[in-house]
């Protein structure tokens, strides 16, 4: 019975778990380096997460699971979290899989769709599991926030 239970739970926990669907027009795998890498025309999609890139580096733990997404070349995202969503564009996005965080950089763009705010800085991080978003602007370009007030 304990068996059944546990692969009742197994199969639960796959059933539930967001897959990642990756599509590109040119693939490479590098077994000794524990890489993929992906060119042209590539769009990643994770649950309701979508986002278009040039160029794709996946990084693989020795488990062969991805532990780090690089993507760069002209990066357009739509990124959902709990409380917000967000459109944008960046030079570079990095996702951390195990802490569910986004880290944008190079000349990062961002709309919240939830109270129309724009946000422009350097480097943007949006955490996925608490929802938080970090801007950090550069020495001589500070972060820019634009909004809207009702009177």
């Amino acid at each position: 019975m304990l068996k059944i239970l546990l692969l009742l739970h197994l199969l639960a926990l796959f059933l539930f778990a967001d897959k990642i669907v990756v599509t590109a027009d040119h693939f490479e795998a590098y077994e000794n380096r524990k890489i993929s890498i992906l060119t042209g025309h590539v769009h990643i999609r994770k649950g309701s997460d979508d986002i278009k890139a040039k160029r794709l580096v996946i990084d693989f733990n020795d488990a062969n699971k991805p532990v780090r997404y690089t993507l760069s070349g002209d990066v357009s995202f739509d990124i959902t979290t709990p409380k917000q969503r967000f459109v944008g564009s960046a030079g570079q996005i990095v996702y951390d899989p195990i802490q569910k965080r986004y880290i944008a950089t190079g000349d990062v763009r961002i709309k919240e769709m939830l109270g129309e705010r724009l946000l422009e800085g350097e480097k943007i991080v949006i955490d996925r599991v608490s929802g938080k978003s970090t801007i950090t602007g550069k020495k001589n370009r500070p972060v820019k926030f634009i909004f809207s007030v009702e009177e």
